[in-house]
């Protein structure tokens, strides 16, 4: 994968220029297992011309993007608002055109964003701003979450403008300011930053009105400020009691009869382990995991191989990047001492030497190799660095649905770097029925993480899981009993049935042309046509895994504004044995973000969305085997989520437009160079 020019930048002469990054402000809000994080990067034109220029930058794939905001330097806030891909692009090209200010944000990968941005005037300063919405990880230990902040948001790539300043380093200037609120159900037992020297205070907010009626105990403020780049991603660590404890909270839409619900819990139980299993661990070796990434994937895979289950257990070591290769070609070997020690050698001696990142085909070739015979676990470690994940997924889906009860296919993840792309390794995990676990280059311990996926591996699968959202899922379209007249309905054979009224057909009519042809328009494609949404949209659209150690993440939205007292989780284990859990629901009553939607919505929707486009769902079009209906249908389906909840997708963007602006003249705009900057982005990086 090419490094990204993250940031403000356009083209001149085939160079990539940047603009000059000033400030970076991101301020966090921490409310138990989820976060707000709110961008705010300043640039400045100091060109003595207008620009149109691009703008990328990556959050994490389980985040949605609610808000994009352009702030002029007058203060004027231009707000972007969520339209079909093509639509929006189609506003921005013809507000360009005019001379107005205006921004284009298109999803080019689930984890990256590319802006486009257009006339910004000489010497001006403009703001970006960026609001996401994400559910936070499991850290070490139980009842810990991790709260992690890429640095690409501060990062300065390409070529600097000659006419421009130079950019703010080591100096009295504050160039990146993080701020993060913190609030807990129960005390905060500890908060720790591993990546950087931070500023810590117990306590709420004392802005917050209502500061003195809060607990002590259950906030806390952190924060940094630096004068230049961050050169490591911003960990943020909590522990406090009951985190992993179940819940599940309500959330009803402002204008819309709606009512959204997340229930979230890290399951703690016992079942024997999986007898007979296989462990396939496929490293990447390619470039771009070299220094520290490939020594934490070394310590990473030593451990794992030191826990291993002892009782009838193969195991196989595979290695990719350009190619693919196995420690032993005849396949998985038994796991004893002897097999065990090759093994660390084997790990010992281990470089990033293997060229690129075929992943695909690696995946490929394991699945090819493992055996029938028994359940395969395969963990993967990579820092997932290709553009192909629509690629690896659907390999990945088709292996999973390819096993059997009793040979079933496991893939899980752990995605190592400080930019390790969330897109693929979350996504490997997810359609894979797996865990994901991301750990930095700096980190010196994960062994918890690792005993997590480990046991999640060894734990037998649990079946049939649904939850009971307290409210009808199907709704009967069949009309009452008594609205139905028996003297409407008359039985009559097949063949009455057909030749029933009709005239006999002349076989030999003179006056019939039989070379004659009708003259005949090719009929349009069939509309797309939308029912209702459901009373029930779920994702996952089916719960496939449900282990210890890992947390479970639920969402749903009901087409009802009802909020149900308690919902229930069922499933069935190996052996048949039937899992309950019941979880009262309590009712959010947290203030809306201005200009961006409610939060549980918008998470719900997002999930949703990626499950539709995993192809989990129950989408059918009028005409089932019209694969190009059935495309649409799905394209439509996401569209009308999307739009309605205010959120990016592969199908919608956001686009903001400043009708009051018209900032160049005629000549100006015939003279100027167009940036085009979506579609060279593409074709160059």
């Amino acid at each position: 994968m090419s490094r990204n020019p993250w940031g403000l930048y356009y083209l001149s002469e085939n160079r990539t220029i940047s603009l000059p990054l000033l400030h970076v402000h991101a301020a966090a809000n921490i409310k138990e297992l989820a976060t707000e994080v709110k961008l705010t990067q300043t640039y400045s034109n100091d060109t003595g011309s207008a620009r149109e220029v691009g703008y990328s930058f990556p959050v994490p794939a389980r985040a949605v993007v609610c808000t994009f905001v352009m702030i002029k330097q007058d203060g004027t806030r231009v707000v972007g608002l969520v339209q079909e891909k093509g639509e929006a692009r189609e506003t921005y090209n013809a507000a360009v055109s005019q001379g107005k200010q205006a921004a284009l944000m298109e999803q080019q990968t689930p984890d990256v964003f590319q802006v486009a941005v257009g006339n910004i005037q000489p010497h001006e300063t403009v703001k970006i701003e960026l609001l996401y919405a994400t559910v936070l990880a499991e850290d070490e230990e139980s009842d810990s979450i991790r709260f992690h902040l890429p640095m690409h948001i501060g990062a300065r790539y390409g070529q600097a403008p000659s006419s421009g300043p130079a950019l703010p380093s080591n100096t009295e200037d504050t160039f990146i300011e993080i701020s993060v609120n913190v609030e807990s159900v129960a005390p905060i037992a500890k908060i720790g930053c591993p990546s950087h020297t931070v500023s810590t205070e117990l306590g709420p907010d004392p802005a917050l009105r209502n500061a003195q009626e809060l607990l002590f105990s259950n906030y806390a403020r952190v924060s940094l400020s630096s004068a230049a780049a961050l050169d490591k991603d911003f960990i943020l660590t909590v522990k406090s009691a009951g985190l992993d404890a179940p819940r599940c909270v309500a959330e009803r839409h402002p204008t819309n009869p709606t009512t959204a619900i997340a229930l979230t819990l890290v399951p703690r139980f016992k079942l024997p382990d999986v007898t007979r299993q296989e462990f396939i661990f496929l490293v990447d070796r390619s470039g771009s995991m070299k220094r520290f990434r490939i020594l934490a994937a070394k310590r990473a895979l030593i451990v794992m191989l030191r826990s291993l289950p002892v009782k009838d257990s193969v195991f196989q070591i595979a290695s990719f990047g350009g190619n693919c290769t196995m420690l032993w070609g005849e396949g998985s070997r038994p796991y004893n001492q002897a097999t065990l020690d090759e093994a660390t050698q084997h790990v010992d001696s281990m470089e990033a030497n293997y060229g690129g990142t075929l992943i695909r085909d690696a995946l490929v070739r394991c699945f090819a190799a493992r055996k029938t015979d028994r359940p395969t676990s395969v963990f993967v470690l990579t820092d997932g660095a290709a553009w192909d994940v629509d690629g690896v997924l659907k390999e990945v889906k088709l292996s999973v649905s390819a096993g059997t009860a009793q040979a079933y296919l496991r893939v899980s993840v752990l995605g190592i770097g400080n930019s390790a792309s969330t897109a693929m390794c979350e996504g490997i995990a997810r359609v894979g029925n797996g865990t994901c676990m991301m750990v930095g280059e700096q980190e010196t311990t994960f062994t918890g993480k690792i005993a997590r996926m480990l046991k999640a591996a060894r734990t037998p699968m649990i079946t049939g899981i649904v939850v009971d959202w307290g409210v009808p899922t199907v709704v009967d379209h069949k009309p009452p009993a008594e609205e139905i007249d028996d003297d409407e309905f008359v039985i009559v054979s097949e063949v009455d049935a057909k030749g029933k009224g009709k005239a006999p057909l002349n076989v030999f009519d003179e006056s019939v042309d039989p070379l004659q042809t009708e003259d005949q328009s090719v009929p349009p494609p069939p509309a797309v046509v939308l029912s209702p949404p459901p009373p029930v949209q779920q994702s996952p659209f089916k719960i496939q895994f449900f282990s210890p150690g890992i947390r479970l993440n639920v969402y749903a939205i009901l087409q009802d504004t009802t909020v149900p007292k308690v919902v229930t989780l069922t499933g069935f284990t190996e052996d048949g044995s039937k899992i309950e859990l019941s979880v009262p629901v309590s009712l959010s009553n947290l203030p809306n973000t201005p200009d961006s939607p409610p939060a549980i919505h918008a998470l719900a929707a997002r999930k949703i969305i990626q499950d539709i486009e995993d192809g989990q769902h129950a989408i059918t079009p009028s005409i089932p085997e019209d694969a190009d209906l059935l495309a649409r249908t799905i394209k439509a389906h996401i569209v009308r989520l999307a739009k309605l909840y205010s959120i990016m997708s592969s199908h919608t963007s956001f686009v903001a437009v400043d009708e009051s602006s018209r900032t160049l003249s005629d000549s100006q705009l015939a003279a100027a160079q167009p940036w085009m900057a979506l579609d060279h982005w593409k074709q160059t990086y």
